[in-house]
């Protein structure tokens, strides 16, 4: 700001003495507007990134949160009831650098038609590192079961399972969707 002000002044003060050179006083002039646009340019930039930067924040609902989903001929409610992270080394098989995390969820069938279909393709996990994806655990709470917890729920059913990914070591969880018959339309999520 004070370098402006002293280019603003330099500019006065030769447009002001009369010099007999136009092309000084238009110099000074370019150079005080140039400066002047760099330092709103810049003020600018910023003001974007911290808005870039709270806009970029991911919606959804809090675990916990109940919520309703039309899914075809079927209304669902849908709660994450709770994220095990990480889940015990012993209950997958991971790769380095890896660990699982297991989401306890809850789909009751409110009303019309009956819902059919799989967990590992309905359910979706967003880490920093990206898209997590889908283990099979071979054992404790979020064990991989022989068949489906979200086959075939009946209007006035309530189903409870457990779906589980690979998560890079160091990656925080951004999102959990559900995408009702692995579809974005009537997706929900939590954060």
């Amino acid at each position: 700001m004070k370098r402006l002000c002293v280019l603003s002044a330099l500019a006065a003060l030769l447009a002001g003495c009369g010099s007999g050179n136009p092309s000084s006083s238009g110099s000074a002039s370019r150079a005080a507007t140039a400066s002047a646009t760099s330092t709103s340019t810049s003020a600018s930039s910023t003001q974007s990134a911290r808005h870039a930067r709270h806009h970029a924040r991911p919606r959804g609902a809090r675990i916990g949160t109940t919520q309703r989903v039309h899914a075809g001929g079927a209304t669902l409610s849908v709660t994450v009831t709770r994220v095990l992270d990480p889940l015990s080394p012993s209950e997958a098989a991971l790769l380095p650098r890896t660990r699982g995390v297991g989401v306890m969820v809850t789909i009751h069938n409110d009303a019309g038609a009956t819902y059919d279909s799989t967990a590992s393709g309905d359910w979706s996990l967003l880490s920093t590192a990206g898209l997590a994806t889908p283990l099979s655990v071979r054992g404790g709470p979020c064990q991989t079961q022989l068949v489906d917890f979200e086959s075939l729920i009946y209007a006035g059913d309530t189903r409870t399972g457990c779906v589980a990914f690979t998560v890079s070591r160091g990656a925080k969880i951004v999102q959990i969707r559900f995408s009702p018959h692995s579809r974005a339309p009537g997706r929900v999520a939590w954060r």
